[in-house]
Order: structure tokens, then sequence, then C-alpha cells
């Protein structure tokens, strides 16, 4: 009966992997899914507003050279036109607005999940900033002593980002990003700094 009731057990375990697996990539496909639509309705927008930007020029183009420059009928006939664009880059600001909400959207909530995971099993995340002449300055990954249970995940340097390999030099200022166990993860930062 022992047997039973363990292979009963991992197989509930098992489903419930399965599941919980199917659910986040369904989770993922829709939030993709919506995306493409927005992009596509973005694509759609900016067309639109370049199509009316190209009406308005032939227009005024039109009246300038059909009409003596003290007539305004030609100009007259050309707001209405303004305020189709405005109307368009409201509703392609809106459309951005929406992209910029799901794509922050989809990198926080992984995040959250990834700290509550992290402090739930005793890791952190912690940064540091590379001080010059100091510790890691001019290191290579390869050459810092680390606690095995630390390990560096993200170097950035000004405006670009580095992923971490053995070969990487620290230079001063460089914002590093560390993840690991939270009992090692002082001597880490120490031997970062001395």
């Amino acid at each position: 009966m022992n047997l039973f009731q363990s292979t009963s057990r991992a197989l509930s375990i098992s489903l419930d992997g399965l599941k919980e697996g199917v659910m986040n990539v369904a989770e993922r496909v829709a939030r993709r899914v919506q995306l493409a639509k927005l992009q596509f309705q973005a694509d759609d927008a900016e067309a639109r507003l370049r199509h009316a930007y190209e009406s308005l020029g032939q227009r005024l183009y039109a009246t300038h050279t059909t009409q003596a420059p003290e007539t305004p009928t030609g100009l007259d006939e050309a707001l209405p036109m303004c305020e189709s664009i405005r109307a368009e880059q409201r509703t392609l600001q809106a459309i951005r607005d929406q992209l910029a909400s799901h794509s922050e959207e989809g990198l926080t909530v992984p995040l959250i999940r990834l700290h509550e995971d992290l402090q739930a099993g005793g890791g952190t995340v912690e940064h540091i900033t590379i001080a010059p002449g100091l510790g890691a300055d001019g290191r290579r990954l390869a050459e810092l002593s680390l606690p095995d249970s630390v390990g560096i995940v993200l170097v950035r340097r000004g405006d670009s980002v580095l992923f971490p390999h053995a070969e990487v030099v620290l230079r001063a200022g460089d914002q590093v990003t560390l993840i690991g166990r939270r009992s090692a993860m002082p001597a880490a930062l120490q031997s970062l700094r001395a």
C-alpha cells in the first residue's frame, strides 16, 4: 500500500506541475497575442497618420500653387485635415501607452515572482557600484573570489548591459547585480569592495 501511496503522490505532484506549466504558457501566449494586436493597431495608426500628413501637404501645395496668397479658402479646407491629424496622433499615443504598460507588466510580474522565490528560499538580490581603485576595479570576473552560493548575473556599464562571463573586466562605475544565498551575500559584497 505504501508504494501505491507514493506513486499516487508523485503522479499528483507531476500533474500539478504540468497544469502550472500549461497555465504559464497560456498566460505568455495570451500576452503575446495582445501585444501583437496592439502593435498591429499602432502600425495601422502610423500608416493613417502618414497618409493624413501627405494629404495635408498635397492640399497645402495645391492651395499655394493655384490660388493667390490672399485667398484663405484653401487654408480653411486644410483645418479639418489638421484636426484629423491631431486625432490620429492621440490614438497612436494611447496605443503606445498601452504597449508600454504591457511591456512593463510583462517584466514586473516575473521579477516579483523571482524576488518572492528568492526570499522563500533564503536568497536575495543585491546591487553594488564598483569603486575606483578598490576591490574588483580592473579585475576579470574569473579572478574574483565570490562564495559558491552567490553569482554575478548582470553588469551595467553606462547605457550598456553586459552579461557576465569569466573574461569580463570590471571597471570603476560598473553597477553589478548579484544573486544568491542571503547568508553569503555580505562576504560577496566585501570581496568586491576590498
